[in-house]
């Protein structure tokens, strides 16, 4: 059965009632007023995802269960957490988007460096055997041509600027490496690197953004990859677990890395390896400073922030590794 519809004030209310309250000693119908004119602009469901953590489940006299929130439940600390998620957005979604970029130059620069070729995609030469031979490589192969392709007639701006080579024949594989490179998107190069291009090419391309694990750099761009779609349609990368392998079950290289620092498979280790590339594509960057004003705010209203996002310590940047970065 749907649930009935519900106004802005009456979904305030109900949060009240279950034992919602203000750090600010706001009175009930004050914290009321506050609520309903931030759910004016913040969806309900949205921002549940805040609160949830907050709640438990109680009996009533007649043994009915409701939700309810724990003692000391503010509403100050779920805007908190909601503000301290979107700025986490933002600096992901800007970070990989410099990767994004620095990795369609290098992408380019070693792989034709590495064939000798302008359009090394043209013979598919620099990629796997087993991406071209097999009857499963080669229909990822297809696929991936074929979804680059439609980026490329998407993309009015750059389909525009090869308009003349286009009428006499032109296609994504024909273009120089450099102007194919720039019609992929991140999933797109996240595909090249781990499955189409040689190992050696994939080495040289870590070594380049400054990276010693080549292991490691393709576990961090997998992970990014995801992050950044969430990051792009505005879902939560807080209290986010993005794949869950056990921590002895991680790639040894990536064990290595965030031995007693972070979970592979959460928000945290896609922070480290942020950190880490930025020191080498945008050295000058302000990256880590504006995280750790964002979290140090945070976690002080919040303890449990660093276990959200899968940190093992919540001074986890005290750690030397971190301060390496």
């Amino acid at each position: 059965m749907a649930k009935p519809y519900k106004t802005f004030r009456e979904q305030a209310r109900i949060l009240v009632a279950r034992g919602m309250r203000s750090s600010r000693g706001l009175s009930a119908d004050e914290l009321e007023n506050e609520i309903e004119s931030k759910l004016r602009y913040i969806n309900y469901y949205r921002i549940s995802a805040y609160w949830t953590s907050f709640l438990e489940t109680v009996k009533n006299a007649d043994s009915a269960a409701s939700p309810r929130f724990r003692l000391g439940t503010c509403w100050e600390t779920v805007l908190i957490l909601y503000n301290f998620d979107r700025d986490l957005r933002e600096l992901l979604f800007g970070a990989i988007s410099i990767m994004e970029l620095a990795l369609r130059t290098q992408i380019a620069h070693q792989w034709s460096l590495y064939t000798h070729s302008s359009t090394p995609q043209t013979s598919k030469s620099g990629m796997r055997s087993s991406f071209l031979e097999t009857q499963e490589g080669a229909a990822d192969s297809a696929s991936l041509m074929a979804r680059m392709a439609d980026n490329f007639r998407k993309d009015k701006q750059l389909y525009a600027a090869w308009d003349e080579e286009i009428k006499r024949g032109a296609t994504i594989e024909t273009v120089p490496v450099w102007s194919f490179v720039e019609f992929a998107n991140f999933g797109h190069l996240n595909e090249l690197l781990q499955s189409a291009l040689e190992p050696e090419l994939v080495q040289r391309i870590a070594e380049a953004m400054q990276f010693d694990s080549e292991e490691y750099f393709l576990f961090g761009i997998s992970l990014l990859s995801q992050i950044r779609n969430a990051c792009a349609h505005q879902f939560r990368v807080w209290n986010r677990r993005w794949f869950s392998p056990k921590f002895q079950d991680a790639p040894e290289a990536v064990r290595i890395e965030l031995d007693r620092l972070a979970i592979p498979g959460r928000t945290a280790a896609a922070l480290i390896f942020c950190c880490r590339m930025l020191r080498a594509v945008e050295p000058d960057s302000r990256w880590k400073d504006r995280l750790l004003i964002s979290y140090k705010a945070a976690s002080t209203a919040v303890p449990t922030l660093f276990r959200d996002l899968g940190f093992f310590s919540p001074a986890w940047y005290e750690d030397p590794r971190w301060n390496l970065m």
